[in-house]
């Protein structure tokens, strides 16, 4: 069973999700409604409740342990309303040890190098912690913010696929891309 620790960086905590956060989770959402439209898919009327994010960190707390999806509620280092979410989802072992990294940050903490800071806490994470090889995400070829933060991380482009994801109402175009770890350990099958 997989039990996952605060992880603290220079200036950012980050949690990992529980049905705790609920409250606050929603008031992020709410807060950064419009903000996040454009990358996110759309949600439904339930969404946007407490309950959702209440079964929402439940479920994330047994997909934790059972180490398929690792979430983390990001916070300023003495603050109490969610500056953002980092998301590992999809982790593979076996041969292939990956996942794919996804984040967001809240509008009103942009261009501060928070989502640089808080998605490279959760690279060092996953590379140091679960000892995975690779991982993978896309941006939409719109969100150059996006395309700045994973570059500034390392990841590389390995290609661009045509209507990859369905957000806010349409097919999306996505860039491809990966960051591997070359201190990962060799698979034990």
């Amino acid at each position: 069973m997989h039990v996952v620790d605060v992880v603290r960086t220079e200036r950012l905590r980050l949690e990992p999700f529980g049905p705790h956060h609920a409250a606050a989770v929603l008031a992020y959402y709410e807060r950064n409604r419009a903000h996040l439209a454009p990358w996110e898919p759309e949600r439904s009327a339930d969404f946007y409740t407490r309950a959702h994010h209440e079964r929402d960190g439940e479920r994330a707390v047994v997909a934790s342990a059972q180490e398929r999806d690792v979430r983390f509620v990001v916070f300023t280092a003495a603050g109490t309303e969610v500056a953002g979410l980092v998301n590992l989802w999809n982790i593979r072992r076996g041969v292939v040890q990956a996942a794919i990294i996804g984040y967001s940050i809240d509008a009103a903490h942009e261009g501060r190098g928070y989502a640089t800071e808080a998605a490279g806490a959760v690279v060092a994470y996953a590379f140091e912690t679960l000892r995975l090889h690779r991982l993978e995400t896309s941006y939409q070829p719109t969100n150059e913010r996006s395309g700045r933060v994973l570059r500034k991380l390392g990841f590389v482009v390995e290609g661009y696929a045509r209507d990859y994801l369905y957000l806010n109402g349409a097919w999306r175009d996505g860039i491809l891309v990966a960051l591997t770890n070359p201190e990962a350990p060799p698979p034990r099958l």
